[in-house]
């Protein structure tokens, strides 16, 4: 294969012992060498003055979901009830869907409404009572369905479901709402996907990905809406076989009971599958999230008496899915938003890493809800975070609503994770957020939101370096799943997996960090330009 050579750009390693270099030469898949002279023999790629990076890792996101959520109502943009209803209404009528198929929407967010309240089942009635409705939070961790979708379910006002809520009406009915582990009554109850349909999915989502500048992905999709995890899994081999795998994916393993790890062991004895599919760690979703209250906090809401949020698992049963995982050599990411719950993984870890050590880079993802104590602990433990830098943009005018200017102080810690020696690591939460990396590294150094809000960022203390944010999204990333012998840096024998972007963010003002755009990108030397 032809040697490559990009040249005549700002060329960006971050390589701490070689920051910049003048030019890189690949060959096939990697890197072979860099600051080379220009032979005849070789390809160039003029790189027109724009910049080169080492490609965009998302440390934490959910490809399938997000996949799926491009055939869905998209209702990031609604600031109310009646615009909602519109947005559906409008739906149906372009889409046309048959008369008893379900519809399904995603990105509502009660703060953003008018009305301050979230949505129940006699507003989604207004558009139809006999075809199934289903729209979930922007958070993913709470929905609203219509009549016609409960129907579909046997629930009352006394069903009860462990680490889930069903929230009922002024007469104790059920008002549609479901949260948490209470959502997989209607995920139960729906469309079964096939593996093709996952496939389709998996590659239309892959390729929005690439575009914007995504080389790598660390995602979450093995517990998808009524998808069996071993469905999944067939078809991201399939689609590793059919060399169809847009990008390179780093699979988080939600496996949820003992059972389903072992019979995952049982089955899946290699982590990796070929450069474009490795098979990451066990992710364990702890708690919910802090705009749906479902977030596990150690004090109440300030803005609801007596709610604590929502431990999805009980310390023991989180203790032994734990030593399940490092007793077996898996690395341990877990999801956790609230104090409560980042206190927990922390007592759990420290129990156990003293028997299994701390080689295996167990992570927190999200981990906004801290103090500084606890992310000492976390440092002394050598745990690392996933966060997602976009959530400052989003949660930045509902925290001290949530939790009070008191706790509000320590939360969202980005430099200080940085201070501290944790291996932060970037990523969107897709769909929850947009997955676009440069959003993120802009939200990381400004902290503020698309409006320029609030003005010199919020929280500004914890703002992070225009490098620091870039590592976020590469070596970083790279680090916490294990590939850091491969991506993350523009290093010889690294794979050739880079961005190109048009402008160079180093030299670009903080608030127009926003507006850079991905000119290309190479995965394993192959350029896609956009």
């Amino acid at each position: 294969m032809t040697k490559k050579l990009f040249y005549n750009g700002y060329i960006y390693t971050m390589d701490e012992k070689n920051p910049t270099v003048n030019n890189v030469l690949i060959e096939n898949d990697k890197i072979i060498d860099f600051n080379t002279k220009i032979k005849d023999e070789y390809q160039l790629i003029d790189l027109n003055g724009q910049t080169l990076l080492p490609g965009f890792n998302d440390s934490h996101m959910h490809v399938l979901a997000y996949g799926m959520t491009l055939d869905m109502v998209d209702l990031n943009s609604v600031n109310s009830i009646e615009e909602m209803i519109s947005a559906v209404q409008k739906f149906i009528e372009e889409k046309k869907p048959k008369e008893n198929e379900w519809i399904f929407g995603r990105g509502w967010n009660q703060e953003n409404f008018i009305e301050k309240r979230m949505p129940t089942r006699c507003d989604l009635d207004k558009i139809s009572t006999s075809r199934p409705i289903v729209l979930t939070r922007t958070c993913g961790h709470l929905l609203t369905a219509n009549s016609a979708a409960l129907k579909k379910i046997d629930i009352d006002s006394d069903t009860y479901i462990d680490g889930g809520k069903i929230y009922l009406d002024d007469n104790e009915n059920p008002n549609g709402i479901f949260a948490e582990k209470a959502m997989d009554l209607i995920y139960e109850n729906m469309p079964p996907l096939s593996v093709e349909d996952i496939k389709n999915y998996l590659v239309k989502a892959g390729k929005m990905l690439r575009k914007k500048g995504i080389t790598a992905v660390q995602t979450d999709d093995l517990d998808s809406a009524n998808v069996d995890f071993q469905k999944v899994l067939q078809a991201y081999y399939e689609l590793a076989d059919e060399n169809k795998l847009p990008i390179k994916f780093n699979l988080q393993l939600r496996l949820k009971t003992p059972e389903e790890i072992n019979e995952f062991l049982k089955n899946n004895l290699i982590t990796y599958y070929d450069d474009y599919l490795t098979l990451g760690p066990l992710k364990v979703l702890a708690d919910g999230s802090l705009g749906a209250r479902t977030a596990a906090l150690r004090e109440s809401y300030a803005d609801e008496e007596n709610q604590f949020g929502k431990l999805v698992y009980g310390k023991q049963k989180l203790y032994n899915l734990s030593e399940i995982a490092l007793k077996n050599g898996m690395q341990i990411a877990c999801h956790a938003i609230g104090d409560r719950t980042v206190a927990l993984f922390i007592d759990i870890m420290e129990r156990l890493q003293k028997r299994y050590g701390s080689g295996l880079r167990n992570r927190i993802i999200h981990c906004q809800i801290t103090d500084y104590d606890l992310l000492n602990r976390m440092a002394e433990l050598n745990l690392q975070a996933d966060i997602q830098p976009p959530f400052t943009a989003t949660d930045w005018t509902i925290v001290s609503k949530r939790i009070g200017k008191e706790r509000e102080i320590g939360t969202y810690a980005w430099k200080t994770m940085f201070n501290l020696g944790i291996n932060a690591a970037g990523g969107s939460d897709c769909p929850v957020e947009s997955p676009n990396p440069i959003w993120g590294i802009s939200c990381a150094v400004t902290r503020q939101d698309r409006d320029y809000n609030p003005a010199g960022g919020w929280q500004p203390w914890e703002k992070l370096t225009v490098q620091e944010a870039l590592k976020l999204y590469t070596k970083n990333a790279a680090y916490n799943c294990f590939m850091d012998n491969q991506i993350g840096q523009i290093k010889k024998d690294y794979k050739a997996d880079f961005v190109i972007l048009d402008n160079n963010p180093f030299l670009t003002a903080e608030e127009e960090i926003r507006n850079i755009k991905v000119a290309a990108v190479s995965i394993n030397g192959k350029v896609y330009w956009n």
